[in-house]
């Protein structure tokens, strides 16, 4: 074999680096992947530290978690009335011929956690976060309202507040946003667990057809 020509030589050592920085980027990244798996969760968070308003709107979905936290914003006096929303009947409800729809699932998870059935009533409008917004924002509007609480599961809540506050721009309805935690997963390590995972996932896709269509 012949000697190696500077050009081979230097090319040789060109992707030398390269793989010399690319080994050196997997190593930071797998000492780093926790605090990095924890700041992919955390950019989903986008909740409001304070929870006062004229009245607070459960989104449909996850009713026990929402239902729960809902029942505990209304003991801290947060709100004096809250509303739950939600038109769809879930497919569980259905094969058991209960035509229960998420806004009655998640008044009842209220209910059941203390909250008083006349400070919690259903509006069952809406199958999507942006439906929910239109109709809130409306209800809001005819009720005279001045400042909401929205309330939705924790990694939902980016989605939500940049939703909510786009169908409230010119209304004169400030939003609000309350993150309740979920009960299946521990947000601070989502990866550890199937629905965790599945919740970041179906929550990035959601995020980027919003911002695709909306």
């Amino acid at each position: 074999m012949g000697t190696p020509t500077p050009r081979y030589r230097h090319v040789m050592a060109r992707w030398m680096r390269r793989l010399l920085w690319f080994a050196a980027i997997l190593m930071v990244a797998w000492f780093a992947r926790f605090a990095i798996l924890r700041a992919i969760g955390g950019f989903l968070i986008d909740a409001d530290a304070t929870c006062k308003a004229d009245a607070m709107y459960v989104l449909g979905g996850s009713p026990f978690d929402r239902g729960t936290e809902a029942s505990k914003v209304l003991e801290q006096g947060c709100v004096p009335i809250a509303y739950c929303t939600g038109s769809s009947v879930m497919a569980a409800n259905k094969a058991e011929g209960r035509d229960l729809t998420e806004a009655d699932l998640t008044r009842t998870a209220a209910i059941r956690k203390g909250a008083s059935p006349s400070a919690i009533l259903p509006l069952r409008y809406g199958t999507s976060t942006f439906e929910e917004a239109s109709g809130i924002i409306h209800h809001a509007r005819s009720l005279g309202m001045d400042t909401i609480l929205v309330v939705s599961t924790d990694f939902h809540t980016r989605r939500v507040a940049k939703v909510f506050r786009m169908r409230a721009k010119g209304s004169g309805v400030t939003v609000l946003v309350h993150a309740a935690p979920s009960t299946e997963y521990d947000a601070q390590v989502w990866w550890t667990s199937e629905q965790g995972l599945l919740m970041v996932n179906n929550e990035y896709v959601k995020t980027l057809y919003y911002f695709l269509r909306y």
